[in-house]
């Protein structure tokens, strides 16, 4: 099978308070060739006519996305899964559509509720404010979370785009990574441990690795759950899935309420994909090799 690995370069410069190397996607495009000998592993910028050349030298068979920010530019991710479709090219993961409505966090809170999947509701303290339109905790700080109207207020005055206001869950915090041709047929579950004060996963608890955030929010797949709570979060995770419409593997953001229940903080149909991390980790902690879930994803597409 001839196989394109196509990845987006990291854009020169990012907005204020981001890292360039969180756009990188060159470690996770050589994970994924290390298992497929043969691959092409192709870095663009992200222009059409680019990745349309690209098409043409090397007639791939089926394309392993992992384009996030054409252009450098992150809410262009779903133009080139829709450029693929256009083309006729197989690829893996979600479609254009889902990747565009996943980006806009109050309307696929919306689409979740309509479809019965609990979300966190709107109004009330403690309140989050968070960006509609980012992904990766991009604008989420100490600060998002807000117990009254004057935190309320400072918190919507440094913001720089739309904003999404919902209730703060005081429960744990777990991430439902899924994959699947196009049902969520396997499923693997880490729990974020809080610690010293942290109450939720900010931009520092992510990206930066020298951060007291990034220390204070471990992550573990030794996840305490009884049966009933995980059935629970499986089949919240299982329905957002459905509800977006997503395929070949993502990550869903799930938290309890104070009644112990979970709901959908966020999905994401182009998680983490690198060596050691996100779903490259989600999958060997449920028993799966690396080189089973690539070819898994190839064959789905």
């Amino acid at each position: 099978m001839k196989v394109l690995i196509l990845h987006t370069a990291p854009p020169e410069t990012v907005d204020s308070g981001r890292r360039v190397w969180e756009f990188d996607l060159g470690p996770a495009a050589c994970g994924i060739a290390e298992v497929l000998p043969g691959a092409t592993v192709a870095r663009v910028r992200g222009e059409p006519g680019e990745i349309l050349r690209l098409l043409e030298t090397h007639s791939p068979e089926v394309v392993f996305n992992l384009c996030e920010a054409p252009l450098g530019r992150p809410e262009l991710e779903p133009q080139v899964a829709a450029l693929l479709e256009w083309a006729g090219v197989r690829f893996t993961g979600s479609g254009s559509e889902t990747l565009a409505l996943c980006r806009r966090k109050h309307r696929v809170a919306a689409v979740l509720a309509g479809a019965g999947v609990p979300v966190p509701q709107a109004g009330g303290f403690p309140c989050i404010v968070k960006p509609a339109d980012q992904d990766g905790s991009a604008g989420l700080d100490h600060q998002s979370v807000c117990e009254d109207d004057a935190a309320l207020r400072r918190a919507c005055a440094r913001a720089a785009g739309p904003l999404v206001i919902e209730e703060f869950l005081p429960g744990r915090e777990f991430v439902v990574s899924l994959w699947g041709q196009n049902q969520p047929d396997h499923v693997s579950i880490g729990e974020t441990l809080f610690q010293h004060g942290l109450r939720l996963i900010t931009y520092a608890a992510k990206w930066d690795i020298e951060s007291a955030d990034y220390a204070n929010s471990p992550l573990s797949y030794a996840v305490e759950l009884d049966a009933p709570l995980r059935a629970a979060i499986v089949a919240v995770s299982q329905g957002a899935w459905r509800a977006v419409g997503a395929r070949g593997y993502a990550r869903i953001d799930v938290r309890l309420d104070a009644a112990g229940h979970p709901r959908v903080l966020d999905v994401n149909p182009n998680p983490e994909i690198g060596p050691e991390v996100g779903i490259h980790r989600a999958v060997l902690e449920a028993g799966w090799t690396w080189s089973r879930f690539v070819n898994a994803q190839l064959a789905w597409a």
